[in-house]
């Protein structure tokens, strides 16, 4: 099982299918289309944490599409965690699910706080216990209930991100 990915701008086809490499890494391809109708230009790079590999594939190419910042993906807590810490500042936005193996996306909120008090976490969680006064309490920006509408993402990434403050409403 791979722990990290990065999904980086390549001119390919959507039909291309890249393997991942022995690092963890993997190209997610984009068409060009995609690349121009992002709807943020932030250099900043954006992560998010599943060990489900599917859902993290699948989130990572919808953020793809909102955005020009790079999308990191980790399908541990751990590796996420560890690739935070080398560089809290590459960070725009974390966003974690919650159940997972060995840490949870509390802990690692909480781990990530710690180490940037101001960074933008998001909950994205299918398991129906929090409320979104409970994920804030718990130190999250925003909850996103799996799944979630596309709306509901792009309205948190609007409350949380200024930099999203133009993204369109559809």
């Amino acid at each position: 099982m791979m722990n990290e990915r990065q999904v980086t701008r390549q001119p390919l086809s959507p039909e291309a299918v890249l393997p991942g490499t022995r690092t963890g890494r993997m190209t997610c391809p984009l068409t060009e289309a995609a690349m121009n109708t992002s709807l943020l230009t932030n250099a900043k790079t954006w992560m998010i944490v599943d060990d489900n590999e599917h859902l993290l594939m699948a989130m990572s190419a919808v953020l793809a599409n909102l955005t020009s910042a790079d999308i990191e993906c980790h399908s541990s807590p751990q590796s996420a965690l560890a690739a935070f810490a080398a560089a809290p500042e590459k960070y725009a936005l974390v966003i974690t699910d919650y159940e997972m193996p060995y840490m949870d996306g509390v802990a690692l909120c909480g781990h990530i706080h710690a180490l940037a008090p101001h960074q933008t976490v998001f909950l994205a969680t299918g398991s129906g216990v929090f409320t979104e006064a409970a994920a804030r309490h718990a130190g999250f920006s925003a909850l996103l209930n799996k799944p979630f509408p596309l709306a509901f993402l792009r309205q948190a990434l609007r409350e949380n991100l200024p930099e999203t403050a133009d993204l369109m409403t559809a």
